[in-house]
């Protein structure tokens, strides 16, 4: 991963992405969505990258992938980086990235940045909707904030960010 810095152009860093899920065909929405991004790179002289992604194996199909690559090509979008031309942060199938996903999950499960957590939406949505006196915004409790993915044999667990009692963790998405 790349990271814009004040010493770097914005026209060297600025990557923007097309990310369609080959689920189905493309669609207007799509076209707009992806000619904003292609707009977006073209004017500060960055880079397009078109990502596959293709996660959700129970609905991907590979037709898709080819109509998705054959349309992209008949609206005229152009990309630097992709499944079909590479690139130096390839794979661009995201199915193709585990290795790189499960290094990254290891690395934060070892500095204790995440933890496996148990609860369903609706338990959480139960808790979130406890009163809470002093608080303008309901904060999850952090039911599982001590669990280890040692602990959890045999049920299912998202794994979430832990924050540090007292701090702010933000970012500008830009």
């Amino acid at each position: 991963m790349t990271r814009a810095t004040n010493a770097v152009p914005a026209s060297r860093s600025y990557r923007g992405r097309l990310a369609p899920s080959p689920t189905g065909y493309l669609h207007l929405g799509h076209a707009r969505t992806f000619w904003i991004a292609q707009q977006r790179a073209q004017k500060v002289g960055g880079t397009l990258v078109l990502r596959n992604e293709d996660l959700d194996r129970a609905r991907c199909q590979q037709e898709f992938v080819e109509a998705m690559t054959e349309d992209l090509r008949w609206f005229g979008f152009q990309w630097q980086e992709g499944p079909d031309c590479g690139g130096p942060f390839g794979p661009y199938n995201q199915s193709d990235r585990f290795d790189f996903y499960r290094a990254a999950l290891e690395e934060l499960e070892a500095g204790s940045f995440v933890y496996p957590c148990t609860c369903s939406r609706k338990d959480i949505l139960n808790a979130l909707s406890a009163p809470h006196e002093t608080e303008e915004e309901p904060i999850y409790p952090g039911i599982c904030r001590s669990n280890r993915q040692s602990q959890i044999v045999n049920r299912k667990f998202s794994w979430r960010f832990r924050v540090p009692d007292g701090e702010m963790i933000s970012f500008v998405d830009g």
